[in-house]
């Protein structure tokens, strides 16, 4: 009977411990230390078969490194998209941990760099060389098209004085947005501007593709006061990336 009654008892024990550990969540956790012995020259020799006599002076340490403080090191992803401020498709980079993550990984706009998906992107790019010697436009230059469409240009002219716009006027207009492009790579509309207006200029990337950025006069005067009528639209509209171009090498 007492035997019987021993064995229910461990039965019920054993399933109280059996369901407190299905609700144990089991996780790793970086908190390591990494200690030496202050004083090495404490512990004394012992003969064989015997155990040395530590001292108090053996159970003292110092802290080498916290590894639960200590940053990881950034994470090598391939590209798999062209992303402004970071790379273009197929390129191996180093980004923190959490971006590639939290956005990069779960979104398909890169991969980890294994030796698998660098042979697989080293094939493809190939396939993109190929593309851009016959299309003889390049991924930086087809970048830099998509943000010139983005773009608003001001053009300050004399708000007293008779004038022509010529190309000169709209590189220097360029320039003072934060973009270089040479007088060559523009092309003025057809009919001539000699008055406040707005008109689009052509600008032509590597000598392949043209694009059309708005441009709108902007009456000038020396005196202050007078300019205060003119509001001044953003340079980049709202829908641009995060990253802006400062400058665009055409």
């Amino acid at each position: 009977m007492q035997q019987a009654v021993v064995v229910k008892a461990a039965t019920q024990i054993s399933a109280l411990l059996s369901a407190s550990l299905r609700r144990v969540h089991v996780s790793q956790v970086r908190t390591t230390w990494v200690l030496k012995r202050k004083y090495d020259d404490v512990v004394p020799l012992a003969k064989y078969g015997r155990h040395s006599r530590l001292r108090a002076n053996t159970y003292v340490y110092e802290a080498v490194e916290y590894r639960n403080i200590k940053p990881l090191p950034d994470i090598e992803v391939i590209l798999a998209q062209d992303i402004e401020g970071y790379g273009q498709k197929g390129e191996i980079v180093s980004v923190k941990r959490n971006l590639a993550r939290s956005k990069l990984l779960p979104t398909g706009l890169a991969m980890y760099a294994s030796p698998e998906n660098i042979e697989e992107f080293a094939i493809k790019k190939e396939e993109i060389v190929e593309e851009v010697e016959e299309t003889g436009q390049t991924p930086t230059g087809a970048l830099t098209a998509e943000q010139l469409k983005k773009m608003n240009l001001t053009i300050p002219m004399s708000k007293h004085r008779e004038w022509l716009l010529n190309k000169s006027h709209v590189r220097i207009a360029f320039r003072n947005s934060g973009v270089e492009v040479p007088e060559s790579c523009i092309t003025l509309p057809e009919r001539p501007v000699a008055k406040p207006q707005e008109f689009s200029v052509g600008v032509t990337v590597n000598g392949v593709d043209t694009v059309q950025v708005h441009c709108l006069i902007q009456p000038w005067s020396r005196d202050m006061t007078e300019n205060k009528e003119f509001v001044k639209p953003p340079v980049w509209v709202r829908n641009r990336t995060k990253t802006k171009i400062k400058k665009l090498a055409l």
